[in-house]
């Protein structure tokens, strides 16, 4: 597939740089995340985690602090996926949350995000990148083992008692 089908694909990686591409009439459109968007990552972070999800206002600062280096999934003008990266200059990251609507799941959002997010931590020059999983949650745990993470460790209480964990680290090679 050539960049320029990719781009008509509609799903260009972070800042214009083609990543991944769907044949699929309403394939999602990743790009980066705006203090606009704040609203509808937030309704997401809610209806996906519940009360383990991050408030408002936390969301806010974080976005202060990383929003540049976070991207969304559109579907029809919609965000309908987040991934939000920090990225530290020791050149290490965070994945702090991945999440795509449930009407959206099982079509490649959550990948094309993921992609997103790597690529843009390899442009970094980021060498290092973290993220925590539900052990539990076997979708999200195929997603990143095909992405390349592998476990670091496991924590029981990562979250409070009996709110287990895996922090997973996957290694970028320049």
């Amino acid at each position: 597939m050539t960049a320029r089908s990719a781009e008509r694909a509609g799903c260009p990686g972070w800042r214009g740089t083609p990543l991944l591409a769907f044949e699929h009439p309403n394939a999602p459109t990743c790009r980066a995340a705006s203090r606009s968007d704040l609203s509808a990552i937030h309704a997401l972070e809610v209806a996906e985690y519940g009360d383990a999800s991050y408030p408002y206002f936390a969301l806010r600062q974080l976005f202060e602090l990383d929003g540049a280096n976070w991207t969304v999934a559109e579907e029809a003008g919609e965000v309908c996926g987040y991934v939000l990266a920090s990225l530290r200059a020791d050149r290490t990251a965070w994945l702090l949350a991945v999440a795509v609507a449930a009407r959206c799941r099982s079509r490649g959002y959550g990948r094309a995000l993921l992609e997103t997010a790597l690529a843009q931590c390899r442009r970094a020059h980021v060498v290092l990148v973290r993220l925590t999983v539900d052990p539990a949650n076997a979708t999200a745990y195929r997603l990143y083992k095909e992405a390349g993470f592998v476990l670091e460790r496991h924590e029981p209480d990562y979250f409070g008692p009996h709110e287990p964990r895996d922090v997973l680290v996957h290694r970028i090679y320049h």
